[in-house]
């Protein structure tokens, strides 16, 4: 969305977002759709647990239309530059952040000429070259630095003509449901933690963002979002303003975000509460400070307790995310965890195996424990007590009584939702020891 933002300020394009996800459209239909748009040029996001399906996919794209030039962009081609396009048949990798290069490129190629991607450069009279853009052509591969955009406040918001926003949704939330990114990269020390923008991190203002809420919720209709910051409680000013701007909207509005333990405590949750936030997810993680020292957190859970004790009592929801299966956790640590989520009463557990992904410190700190290979997609621990105790978590929390009793109102108000949200997790939680590939649930 931020990209077909950027291609509308650009004279002569016409930008199509596809997404085959929400879409539920097949490889065949996607190509088919492709195909009949007829685009000069197509730009991918690659994802990391299906980096090796996404390969295939752009096998077949690139074979289907010759002609076209074909990008890529993600954490795993940031990365591994030279494997992405030697694997894909991509003509380049948008490096880091795409928005300012995707730009740069589309300016280029407006402005006259082929714009074929030669040697890091877009044919035009200057031959400049385009920073933030790898490329291989005629087998010679040429590198670029991890891009980043420095001030927010100076990029387009995000086009939320671009996608049909009745196709989104969060659990128990309604319609019509969209996403905002207020920050890039995240300030803290997690080992573990896919840093899609790098460790500095980039924050709009308290203005920016309440404008472009309130665009969408004036020119689409929109009442339901969430905010997908890293940690959107990063900034205690800069959040108290934002909620101070959302409070001001003229229409009601529901949204939800993502917290940690130590940015947020009662002050913050009624602030949230009272600007139309329903929901926070809070990265707990583990109730073994053990485990939590591990994935260098940050911070004592003793202290941190208080905190989210408060969030409890604010009236917002709270999501608690949970990690199992660190090589230091023992069973009694995975015991700890299960008696935090009880004590704090969570309304909703998402629980997730640790993951080594490469280019994190997790990754570099445990190498010669794990089993990682880019094509096919592989990256876990050689011995991990991982996808069993997910599901446990999610038996032991979920299928008690008190729970289910507690959820008889979400039957009520969402039947539909909640009769097939409970299919999938009764599927979940019995086939889960067979379906390794299976890596979260909320």
């Amino acid at each position: 969305m931020f990209l077909s933002a950027q291609a509308r300020q650009v004279d002569g394009c016409e930008p199509r977002l596809l997404d085959c996800i929400a879409e539920r459209l097949d490889p065949e239909a996607a190509i088919r759709q492709a195909q009949a748009f007829a685009p000069d040029i197509v730009v991918s996001i690659m994802a990391i647990e299906y980096f090796d399906n996404d390969v295939e996919f752009l096998k077949r794209l690139r074979a289907e239309l010759p002609e076209v030039l074909i990008g890529v962009f993600g954490h795993l081609p940031s990365h591994y530059q030279r494997e992405t396009l030697a694997a894909t048949g991509a003509d380049f990798v948008l490096v880091g952040e795409p928005d300012l290069s995707f730009r740069e490129l589309l300016e280029r190629r407006t402005a006259g000429g082929t714009g074929r991607i030669i040697e890091n450069e877009v044919t035009d009279d200057k031959k400049r070259p385009l920073e933030g853009v790898a490329v291989m052509r005629d087998g010679a591969f040429t590198g670029a630095g991890f891009q980043r955009s420095p001030e927010l406040d100076e990029l387009p918001f995000a086009d939320q003509s671009a996608i049909d926003h009745s196709l989104y949704s969060e659990p128990f939330f309604g319609h019509p449901y969209t996403t905002f990114q207020s920050t890039r990269g995240c300030p803290f020390p997690c080992s573990y933690c896919v840093r899609s923008f790098g460790r500095k991190c980039v924050m709009a203002s308290a203005e920016h963002v309440v404008s472009e809420v309130a665009a969408a919720v004036e020119q689409h209709g929109i009442k339901y979002f969430r905010f997908m910051d890293d940690t959107f409680t990063a900034s205690r000013r800069r959040v108290l303003e934002i909620c101070e701007g959302l409070r001001r909207l003229d229409k009601p509005i529901s949204w939800s975000c993502l917290s940690r333990p130590n940015t947020i405590d009662g002050e913050i949750a009624e602030a949230l509460r009272s600007a139309g936030c329903k929901r926070v997810y809070v990265g707990i993680e583990s109730g073994s400070q053990k485990v939590i020292d591990y994935l260098k957190r940050g911070y004592e859970l003793e202290k941190v307790m208080d905190n989210l004790r408060q969030v409890r009592a604010s009236g917002l929801e709270m999501v608690g995310w949970f990690i199992v299966g660190a090589p230091v956790e023992t069973p009694e640590d995975f015991e700890m965890s299960l008696k935090l989520a009880r004590e704090l009463k969570l309304e909703f557990i998402a629980v997730s195996t640790l993951v080594p992904y490469p280019n994190t410190e997790l990754y570099e700190l445990e190498a010669e424990n794990i089993d990682f290979s880019l094509l096919p997609y592989v990256c876990q621990f050689k011995d991990q007590a991982g996808t069993e105790r997910e599901a446990e978590f999610y038996r032991r929390y979920c299928l008690r009584p008190s729970y289910l009793m507690g959820k008889l109102g979400h039957l009520v108000r969402h039947t539909g939702e909640t009769v097939r949200a409970s299919r999938d997790f009764l599927s979940y939680v019995v086939a889960s020891r067979r379906d390794f590939k299976r890596k979260d649930l909320l």
